[in-house]
């Protein structure tokens, strides 16, 4: 019943981003409690994927520190979607990055605060994705403002991750 409670009071109303003191919104709670189905509601329904609450983290991050692997898949996919020049940095999709960037995608975006494609692509070791986001103009320092990386550079995560 959860997801039809949900349901029952967004059709009435309910704001789906309304935050408590903490800015934890009903899609934070839905991942962290696992619940996959309540989380897909509210992202079909305009749940703000990049929110963070006050200590920096994402619905994402609430996610994978508690193990949900199936809210995290749900995420990383709606991520994809709206912002696909980050999954073609996680990948190292080169062609997609350029037809992408070609087509005008903000080389510079860092949805909500997050990580730049930049950041992604380091952190995966995908050396000739990188090379293609410093060539289009990706501020090489530019850190992660909130979420696990919070105040990381692509260059940092690159050396934690043993891409040097």
């Amino acid at each position: 019943g959860h997801v039809e409670a949900a349901r029952l009071v967004l059709e009435k109303g309910a704001e789906v981003d309304r935050a408590d003191k903490d800015d934890w919104t009903p899609l934070f709670y839905a991942c962290c409690n696992g619940h996959v189905d309540v989380a897909r509601l509210l992202l079909d329904k305009g749940a703000e994927i990049t929110q963070a609450s006050k200590n920096g983290m994402t619905p994402l991050d609430v996610a994978k520190n508690n193990h949900h692997d199936a809210v995290v898949a749900l995420l990383e996919e709606q991520l994809d979607l709206k912002f696909p020049l980050h999954a073609a940095a996680r990948t190292g999709d080169v062609d997609a990055m350029t037809q992408l960037l070609d087509d005008g995608a903000a080389v510079n975006q860092a949805p909500g605060g997050g990580a730049t494609s930049l950041f992604i692509a380091c952190k995966k070791g995908h050396i000739d994705a990188a090379r293609l986001l410093l060539e289009r103009g990706a501020e090489v320092d530019r850190a992660a403002e909130k979420g696990k990386w919070k105040g990381a550079t692509p260059l940092l995560v690159a050396c934690y991750e043993g891409h040097v």
